[in-house]
């Protein structure tokens, strides 16, 4: 499991009480564990992602529906051992040069908008073959990206959710290009989606998914 947070955390400036730090270099967030070098953090990141797989792939069951509210309970259960914040919709606002994400304000409208136009088009039982299921992620985990709803851990959490939608649709866990250059076309793709270009990140679902079957 992998993830492209680190990079987009890397380009984006933040504002707010959630703006919170460990260190004087503003580069390890304030966590419960008291952590406060930045390898360490992510590797209890990880820790703590593995384990909301094997719990969320026992909780979510085959008929459960993928919601707005499901999204921040899986959040929550990432990142929970490790952040207040989590869970949550970001308080904080989140730009880099060129683009800003919404606004902390419009968050739970968007987000409502995301489930009522994006999820409930996609029921697991719509997905039937390999096109439709790579459409389908490519446009959630897009249009997801382009929200940023959370303070940190957003491609985490989307892939994790759509990770349990594949496996409502008997499909593998989606095995990512985890390279340098495999990150930077996940950038490009969520880069993309903001301008409502979902191909991008659908021809990524689809090498995820044939590197899952051949693995």
């Amino acid at each position: 499991m992998t993830t492209n947070d680190s990079a987009f955390s890397s380009r984006y400036s933040v504002g707010g009480p959630e703006n919170e730090y460990m260190d004087a270099d503003k580069t390890v967030l304030k966590n419960k564990e008291g952590i406060t070098e930045l390898h360490a953090l992510f590797i209890e990141e990880e820790k703590a992602l593995a384990k909301a797989y094997e719990s969320l792939f026992r909780e979510v069951r085959s008929d459960t529906p993928i919601t707005s509210e499901l999204i921040r309970h899986v959040h929550g259960v990432v990142f929970g051992d490790l952040y207040e914040w989590a869970g949550r919709w970001r308080t904080v606002t989140i730009s880099k040069p060129g683009v800003t994400w919404p606004p902390p304000d419009y968050l739970s409208e968007a987000m409502k908008a995301f489930e009522h136009e994006v999820l409930v088009v996609y029921p697991a039982s719509s997905l039937s073959t390999d096109q439709e299921f790579c459409k389908a992620l490519g446009h959630i985990q897009g249009e997801f990206l382009a929200i940023h709803p959370f303070r940190e851990g957003n491609a985490r959490t989307i892939k994790l959710v759509t990770d349990l939608l594949g496996a409502q649709t008997d499909r593998p866990l989606l095995t990512y290009d985890d390279s340098d250059a495999g990150r930077e076309h996940y950038i490009e793709a969520a880069k993309a989606a903001m301008l409502k270009q979902y191909d991008p990140m659908t021809a990524i679902i689809r090498e995820a998914l044939n590197a899952a079957r051949l693995s």
